[in-house]
Order: C-alpha cells, then sequence, then structure tokens
C-alpha cells in the first residue's frame, strides 16, 4: 500500500518531535513555524572566570560548621554572605590538561549560593582576580509535531536514475531530494535544487577517521542504519542529573545523526552523506546529548553543553554539528556578557580539535575543528547566537524549489544555504510532505508506516547537510597539514548563487549560497593557479616618481593571500583577475622589498614571489639612437627593459610622432619615420619617470 492510499487516520497520526521542525497541523495544513527555543536563566548558579594566580591559590575547605573557606578573605566574605555550597572547577580535562590549562578552560568555576543571582555577578564580578562573572542558562525547546513516513513503494534508483548507475542499494535514497533532485519530488520542485552529492561520492563516501560530534538529543544508537557508524565510545550525557554514560535518545538528535552518516550500501533506510560505501569506513557519529528527549528542565545548562563542546574535541571530533540556537531577545553585548563559557568552548574546539594532548602536534585528520551552527526557524534576520559568533558557520534553510524556507532565519550573519524542507503552504498535505528531509527516526517509537523513519524541516536539518559534507571534505583530503581553516575555506567557496530566489524588497530572504558537495571534493582536485601577464617582469627597481602595475588571473582557488611586509602595495580583484599597484612615492624607506600572493585552495598552495628595489635617486638612462642623421628608419637601444612612450617635435614644439613601445634591454627596436618629412627634430623618451632627449635629423 502507498502512502497516498492509507486511510486518513493512519494518514495524520502524529508524533511528538524536538524542536526544529514544525507544530501542529490546522485544515490539514502544515502550520506556521513553533515558538523559538526559550532561554532559562537559573536561579542559584552562575559562572566564574578568574585569572591564574587567584585560581591557583583557591583552597576548597568547609569548617566544623559546613561554611566554605577558599583561603581567600574577599571570596571567603562573599560565601558567607550568599550561603555559597559549593565552588566547583567547570570542565574537566578529559585527558587533555596540558592544552585545557593553555586555552584557560582550568580557570572556569561554577558557583552555587543562596541569594540574589544578579547581585551576586555584580559582587563577585568586582573581585580582584575574577575576569568574568556570567548567569547560567538553559534551552527549553518547544514540544512540536510531524508525519512519520510511508513505507517505500520503490527500492534501488533514485527519481531519473537508472537502477544501475544508483550508487548504493539504500531503498529509500530516491526519497532524498537533498542528494539528487530531478524536479520530480513535487510539481514545483526545481531539478538542481540539492547538494550535488553524486560526483562527490566518486570521490569519497566517508572515512572512519572523521567524527563529528552531534550536540543535540542523543542520538540511538543501536539504529540499525546508525550502528556501524557510531564512535566507538558512543558519546556522554550531558543533561542536568543524568547518568553521563547513559544517553536517552530522541527524534530531534537521531533524524540529525542520519543525515550525516546512516551507513550507505546496506539495504535498508537511507544515505547518509558521509555513510561510507558500505565497507566500514563511514564518518563516525559522537553524540553528545545536550537535550533531555521529553523534560526540557534536564536539559544541560549554558556551561554543560561548553563542557560537552571540550569533551567532544578532546575525544577525537573535529566537526561538531549543533541544531540549536539561544532566542532571537540575545544581543551581541548580551552574548559576550552572558555566554563567554561557550565562546571559550567553540574557540577551544576550533583551535585544538585534532590536536594531541598538549596543543602542540596534529593527531587527527584535521588539525583544528569546524563549528557548524543552525541560523534558527523564527523568520527574523539578524544576528542569532551562537550561530552568529563569527568563526561558526551558520546555515540557513532552502526549499525544493530553491526558495528560503518560510521558518529560515536569513540575512548577512547566515554564511551557507542547505535543504531545509519545506514550504509550508502545499494545500496537499501528502504531496508537501515529501518536500521535507526524510532521515534516522527513533525504532521504539510508534509508527504506522515505516519504523526508524520519518520526514521532518527546519535548519536543524539544514545544518547537517552542511557538517556532512564537511565530513567528506575532511574525509578526501584530511591528513597532515590539513587544518579546520582550510575545510571552512572549501565549504565557503564550494556554493552555487541563489540569491535570484530570495525576494525582494520586504521580501528579500538572503540566506547564504547553497552548498555544493560536487564542488567542495573537486576542490582539491585542481591545483591554485597563478597566471601572470604576458612578459611581466616580477624584478625590478622603481624610483621616485616611478610605478608599476602586476597583473594575474586566478584559477583554482578558495583563498588568496597578499604578504607585504612594506603595506604599500595596493590590490585588486575582479572577476579572479588581480592587479597590483606599486608607486615609489608611498615608500619613505629605499631598500629591497619582497611580496609574496599566495593561492590555496584547502589542499593545495600556490606561490608567487615578488622581489623589487626602491631606489633613492634615478640614475641617468642611456638610450643610443643611429642612424643618426637617418632616412625612414631609425633603431633605438635601451640599457633597461620596460614600457616607454617616444615623441618627435618639430621646429616650432609640434608633435608629429607618438607612439607606446616595449623597449627590451640590449634588443634594438625600429621607428618608422618614413611619413616625417625632412628636418631636425626633438626626440623625446618617457620611460619610468624619466624623460631622456635628444635631436634627431631626418634626410
Amino acid at each position: 500500500m502507498t502512502f497516498e492510499h492509507l486511510p486518513q487516520h493512519l494518514l495524520f497520526a502524529l508524533l511528538l518531535l524536538a524542536a526544529g521542525c514544525r507544530s501542529d497541523f490546522d485544515d490539514l495544513r502544515p502550520a506556521p513555524p513553533s515558538a523559538p527555543q526559550q532561554t532559562e536563566l537559573i536561579p542559584g548558579v552562575i559562572s566564574l572566570k578568574l585569572d591564574r594566580t587567584t585560581a591557583e591559590s583557591l583552597r576548597m575547605e568547609r569548617t566544623r560548621s559546613g561554611e566554605l573557606q577558599t583561603g581567600n578573605l574577599s571570596f571567603d566574605e562573599l560565601c558567607r554572605r550568599y550561603r555559597v555550597t559549593s565552588v566547583e572547577r567547570l570542565f574537566d580535562d578529559y585527558g587533555c590538561a596540558e592544552r585545557t590549562r593553555k586555552a584557560g578552560l582550568d580557570l572556569w568555576y561554577v558557583v552555587r549560593f543562596e541569594g540574589d543571582t544578579e547581585q551576586l555577578i555584580a559582587d563577585f564580578g568586582r573581585l580582584e582576580g575574577v575576569t568574568h562573572a556570567e548567569p547560567v542558562g538553559r534551552i527549553s525547546r518547544t514540544d512540536t509535531w510531524t508525519v512519520v513516513q510511508p513505507s517505500p513503494e520503490r527500492h534501488g534508483a533514485a527519481s531519473g536514475i537508472a537502477a544501475a548507475e544508483a550508487p548504493f542499494d539504500d531503498p529509500l535514497f530516491y526519497r532524498q531530494w537533498p542528494l539528487y533532485n530531478d524536479g520530480t519530488t513535487h510539481t514545483q520542485a526545481a531539478a538542481g535544487a540539492d547538494i550535488d552529492i553524486l560526483p562527490a561520492w566518486r570521490q569519497t563516501a566517508g572515512s572512519s577517521e572523521v567524527i563529528v560530534a552531534v550536540m543535540d538529543e542523543g542520538v540511538q544508537y543501536d539504529h540499525p542504519d546508525l550502528a556501524a557508524n557510531m564512535w566507538s565510545g558512543i558519546g556522554r550525557n550531558f543533561c542536568v542529573g543524568a547518568d553521563p554514560d547513559r544517553i536517552t535518545w530522541g527524534t530531534h538528535g537521531t533524524h540529525v545523526a542520519g543525515t550525516i552518516a546512516a551507513v550507505n550500501d546496506n539495504g535498508i533506510g537511507i544515505c547518509g552523506i558521509a555513510g561510507g560505501s558500505g565497507r566500514g569506513d563511514g564518518a563516525r557519529i559522537m553524540t553528545c546529548e545536550i537535550f533531555h528527549p521529553s523534560d526540557s528542565r534536564q536539559n544541560a545548562t549554558f556551561y554543560g553543553i561548553a563542557d560537552a563542546i571540550k569533551y567532544s574535541a578532546d575525544n577525537g571530533a573535529v566537526i561538531s554539528q549543533n541544531s540549536w540556537n539561544l532566542d532571537g531577545t540575545w544581543s551581541p553585548l548580551m552574548w559576550r556578557e552572558q555566554c563567554q563559557v561557550l565562546i571559550d568552548a567553540i574557540d577551544y574546539f576550533i583551535r585544538y580539535a585534532g590536536m594531541s594532548p598538549d596543543g602542540e602536534t596534529q593527531v587527527g585528520p584535521m588539525a583544528g575543528g569546524v563549528v557548524i551552527f543552525a541560523a534558527g526557524n523564527e523568520s527574523a534576520g539578524g544576528g542569532f547566537y551562537p550561530a552568529s559568533y563569527e568563526p561558526c558557520l551558520c546555515v540557513g534553510a532552502m526549499t525544493c524549489t530553491f526558495m528560503p524556507a518560510a521558518y529560515t532565519n536569513y540575512g548577512s550573519n547566515v554564511d551557507i544555504a542547505a535543504p531545509g524542507g519545506g514550504p509550508w503552504d502545499y494545500t496537499i498535505f501528502t504531496e508537501a510532505s515529501q518536500c521535507d528531509i526524510l532521515s534516522t527516526y527513533p525504532t521504539d517509537q510508534s509508527n504506522y508506516y515505516l519504523p526508524g523513519y520519518a520526514y521532518m524541516q527546519g535548519t536543524s536539518m539544514a545544518c547537517p547537510h552542511v557538517s556532512g559534507i564537511a565530513a567528506l571534505i575532511v574525509s578526501r583530503f584530511g591528513g597532515p597539514g590539513f587544518t579546520g581553516e582550510h575545510c571552512r575555506d572549501i565549504l565557503l567557496h564550494s556554493t552555487r548563487d541563489i540569491s535570484q530566489y530570495y525576494g525582494s524588497g520586504t521580501d528579500r530572504c538572503p540566506i547564504g549560497p547553497l552548498i555544493d558537495a560536487g564542488m567542495a571534493l573537486a576542490a582539491g582536485n585542481r591545483p591554485p593557479v597563478i597566471i601572470p601577464a604576458p612578459d611581466q617582469e616580477e624584478r625590478f627597481t622603481l624610483y621616485p616618481g616611478q610605478s608599476r602595475t602586476l597583473r594575474y588571473t586566478l584559477q583554482n582557488y578558495t583563498h588568496w593571500e597578499l604578504t607585504d611586509a612594506s603595506r604599500r602595495i595596493r590590490s585588486s580583484l575582479t572577476d579572479d583577475e588581480l592587479t597590483l599597484t606599486f608607486d615609489a612615492s608611498e615608500y619613505p624607506i629605499a631598500g629591497p622589498y619582497i611580496a609574496e600572493l599566495t593561492l590555496t585552495n584547502g589542499i593545495s598552495t600556490a606561490v608567487r614571489r615578488i622581489e623589487y628595489n626602491i631606489g633613492a635617486e634615478a640614475p641617468a638612462l642611456r638610450l643610443d639612437l643611429y642612424p643618426n642623421p637617418c632616412t625612414d628608419r631609425l633603431h633605438l637601444l635601451c640599457e633597461r627593459s620596460g614600457e616607454a612612450t617616444i615623441r618627435l617635435r618639430n621646429s616650432i614644439g609640434r608633435e608629429c610622432f607618438r607612439r607606446t613601445v616595449l623597449l627590451t634591454e640590449e634588443t634594438p627596436l625600429q621607428l618608422d619615420l618614413s611619413q616625417l618629412s625632412a628636418g631636425t627634430y626633438r626626440f623625446e623618451a618617457d620611460f619610468e619617470g624619466v624623460t631622456v632627449t635628444r635631436t634627431v635629423v631626418k634626410r
């Protein structure tokens, strides 16, 4: 039986899900996005960061009466006033004590007390030795709903692909339009509105050396389509009061994980972007449970989330997947003042993921990590945190029509777009549901149609598409010297422009360019190339009043950089054509200079070296003219190469001849003077700011 022929009472059976998806249905139509994820500040606890001297001098002791004493008189006075019950180090070192100390994460403490949080932060913040004090919050997700997917009626091939050409034998691949969209998903679907996965899979489908940390609800680690690609340690539970070693999986986290690394070519379910080729080579999922699947009061605190981010870096993850955000009330100032512990943890992941415990040597497939966040589902512009924190990548959501999804947040802070599902305005719900994102779903949930799989939508679903492509990039190009910055560069430059679909006026919804997996995996196969303009000299001398322009064509690069210690070279890039301008008058000190032009595509690098000298005073220019007197031909011989403008003026000063020529050192240049009348002429040559004059007689 197909989905379209199921009884209505089964067709609209709903299941409770986590935030980032639909809320409920009205008149058989999907509803607007659910309320934003709400941030709750928790009374009776704050986070403190101390300076090194203060932290190392603290001792935690209790008097006979049970009062906490630290040995710091100012601390102890506040501890008595606010009846502080504990002061505990926030971060575990997880076997990486040396780099934890280098990053200053060992200076963070959690203080529990009885009293007014705002006043305590103010009082502790004034103490000598306290560098930062902030409240502790947690995100409370709102309950949302989705529709469980029907059982498949076809197997083996994606729409538009012959069965023999299907990359893997996973029977639901044909419903994964975000991976391959030939336009048949829906009557309004646009062919090519996908991440272009097929050419990427010809390069790699993943590597077991790559670990992606899913910061979310717990992932169902024994799901038939996920178990083989779970990290060997499974993960950890960071929810309040939870047993750290007991994962309580949920729908949202399980759905996100499947998009990234559901096992490929195993004959069941869906394909994961980095799920491998069926030989145990898929990327590994590390589940970091920060949200309880049913009780928001147990969700991890801000410092619990920060500890989860650090845990993932210390245990081998190099990609951090985050389909969550704070609510839209957080300004950049509030983010800095009240979420510094999250900022420090994110910075730690970016700096130390894939590195040795001392932070000095690369031991993973990538030196440093990449942190990826969903933009959020409030249909709002502006910044949402942590997604808008500049070192992170912020992902907006696109539909199967290339259009921005109705729910997606948007604006200049959104770096990349990826398929997120929707839109919500289709009147035929059974057809519209297929425009959402199909992925893994807990097998122990009630499911009338297909246990273990469901459609969902949201920027929560867009984000793991980017995380999956990041895993492919590291799988293909990772190794000694490959860095998180390289991976980030490839992601940001492997995109297609979809701005024509953003709308106009007040309806304009910029969500970044569309990520392209095929382009990302091809990036490292073509080395970057720097092509100088023909006959261009990159060793030269400039004298006062002289300037020079160099031009280059740049190819196959994601990033370019000009290393210029003088800071005097002017650069301009237009359509991959780079112009460098050198002006001797802007250099206060004469002498030799070196500049380097560097291109990289995240894998390979090309370098062009420019050596030039700024002279203090221009020497006399030797220029020979012969024969003189001449008839119809005059020859010029110059001691230096370069462009010159030649003029001849008659006896009353009128310009009779003008040419711009290229002089080549020690190679004569011939001028045709056959059109000039016999007589005496003044010869002028303007060469690199120097004018040479001669008298020439023509017979």
